[in-house]
């Protein structure tokens, strides 16, 4: 599956360091101009996991996507990591955000993926939250334990769930390559940009040749032809210097790669939206307990 993460860089930095949330900035139009004209050129259709703040502050850009054919699902409102919330506030965080979003679009909302990954063996309680508000499914946890995310021993399959509170959801984990008893991330994001074009061919290869599924995801300032600068709209008191070459060194390493790696997938692969491979899993697989999905965290 191809997904975007809809969220605006200098948005988020702001919101991150300084504790406030600025306009989008029109950096988001120069991106999305190139997410949108790559998908059309392939002729895919994607999911796009759409931020709250964003969507409140241009609509015009939900709709456009929504307009092109593209799915919108929902990343939260305010990029508040699920961990960290309550389940009061987790709910209305995301409930607030479903609303915004069918508003904008005139269609049902059907799938989140939290910030940051941001589901992990403590807060699976969320999953049955996602339910209680309506959605089919999930795309939150990294089948593998991470310095900041993920869960150890979860199923790396797309697998439709019992829950504790009656209802069921799908979970659509994100990708990982499983090579001689261990797990390795590779899915989108920072691990797309760091990974040589040679080992993704060859980890899609492998996962095709598993039958796995390949869950990708990316943002739109991954396909920004200018430089990223986290300090642009920021003071000097919220940015040093140092920290602002440290962190911009950071950012934009191997960005440019990330286009010629999308083309290439998006030739050799066959992507989907999540709600048709979500419709797919609950209309061929029974559901089963979560806790079956889940081994002992080591």
């Amino acid at each position: 599956m191809f997904s975007i993460d809809l969220e605006d860089f200098a948005q988020l930095v702001c919101w991150s360091v300084a504790g406030t949330i600025p306009d989008v900035t029109r950096d988001l139009d120069r991106q999305m101009d190139t997410v949108l004209s790559l998908l059309e050129e392939h002729k895919l259709r994607g999911t796009f996991f759409v931020l709250g703040m964003v969507a409140s502050r241009r609509p015009d850009i939900v709709r456009r996507v929504h307009a092109a054919g593209h799915e919108i699902a929902t990343h939260g409102t305010n990029h508040v990591q699920a961990f960290r919330q309550t389940r009061a506030e987790f709910k209305a965080d995301v409930g607030d955000s479903v609303k915004l979003l069918s508003d904008l679009t005139g269609r049902p909302v059907l799938g989140y993926r939290a910030p940051q990954f941001s589901i992990v063996r403590a807060n699976l309680w969320a999953l049955d939250l996602l339910a209680e508000l309506g959605l089919q499914y999930d795309s939150s946890i990294f089948p593998m334990r991470l310095p900041r995310y993920g869960i150890d021993g979860f199923d790396p399959l797309p697998q439709v769930y019992q829950l504790a509170g009656g209802g069921r959801i799908v979970e659509i984990p994100l990708s990982i390559l499983q090579r001689a008893g261990r797990r390795l991330p590779i899915a989108g994001g920072g691990y797309l940009r760091l990974m040589p074009q040679f080992v993704l061919r060859r980890a899609v290869k492998a996962m095709g040749r598993a039958g796995q599924t390949f869950t990708l995801y990316l943002h739109p300032y991954e396909f920004d032809p200018q430089p990223l600068d986290v300090g642009r709209t920021l003071s000097s008191e919220h940015m040093p210097a140092l920290r602002r070459a440290l962190l911009n060194a950071k950012w934009n390493l191997r960005r440019r790669s990330i286009i010629a790696k999308v083309h290439w997938m998006c030739r050799n692969m066959r992507f989907t939206t999540y709600t048709h491979l979500a419709q797919h899993v609950l209309a061929t697989q029974q559901p089963r307990p979560l806790i079956g999905g889940v081994t002992s965290d080591t």
